[in-house]
This record gives C-alpha cells, sequence and structure tokens, in this order.
C-alpha cells in the first residue's frame, strides 16, 4: 500500500512539473497587416481603437520616409490614433509596424499583444 501511495504521488507531481514547464501559447501575437495608398505629401490616420489606462499602443519599427510617425491617445475619449505622413514629395513604399497592448485588469501585464504591419504605396 505505502508503495502505491509513493508512486501516485510520485505520478501527481511529476504531472503537475510537466504541465507548469509547457509554453503558455495563448499569449502569443496577434499579427495583422493593412495596406494603404496615399497619394503624395497626403496625410493618414488609423484608429487602433479605445485602450484601458494599463494598455496602449507603440511603434515597434518605424518607417524609413516619413515627416510624421506617430501613435497618439485622445486623452478624452482613449482611442489610439497611429499618424502617417510621408516625407515631402516621396514617392515609393514605406512600412510600419505599431505593437498593441491589451487585457490589463490593472494589476497584471497585458495578455493580448497584437502587431499590426501598415504597409504604403505613395504615388504621384
Amino acid at each position: 500500500m505505502k508503495k502505491i501511495a509513493f508512486y501516485l504521488t510520485l505520478f501527481i507531481g511529476l504531472t503537475t512539473i510537466s504541465q507548469s514547464c509547457k509554453k503558455d501559447t495563448t499569449n502569443d501575437p496577434v499579427t495583422q497587416t493593412i495596406t494603404e495608398t496615399i497619394r503624395v505629401n497626403q496625410s493618414y490616420q488609423f484608429d487602433l481603437g479605445s485602450f484601458g489606462d494599463e494598455e496602449g499602443a507603440s511603434i515597434s519599427k518605424q518607417a524609413n520616409h516619413f515627416s510624421i510617425s506617430s501613435v497618439d491617445r485622445e486623452v478624452n475619449t482613449g482611442k489610439v490614433i497611429y499618424k502617417y505622413t510621408p516625407a515631402t514629395n516621396f514617392v515609393g513604399t514605406d512600412e510600419v509596424e505599431i505593437k498593441s497592448a491589451r487585457g490589463s485588469n490593472g494589476s497584471s501585464p497585458n495578455n493580448k499583444i497584437i502587431l499590426t504591419t501598415m504597409k504604403f504605396t505613395v504615388t504621384n
């Protein structure tokens, strides 16, 4: 009987350790790509949505050919807006990656990460 209890305890312990060592894939980033065509010197805005106090967005890979490329939070609404204006008279392609973090309850980290790639084609 003691051997059965020992092996049962050992099995439960090893199962618990095994489960705690597995990679948690529930927090893998979600990726999305948005393709936009704009005219030379034209400004573009993208609404990333409303975010809570502990949530937000930032540029994780900056564009190469810009005069404005920024993420700003509207104070009154909590909305986060990405703003892009190509460099003066630039014609071609540009790309920026924005990392959004959501799901915080105020005491835990954000558990939903979204990587948004914005691909711009700037034409005459």
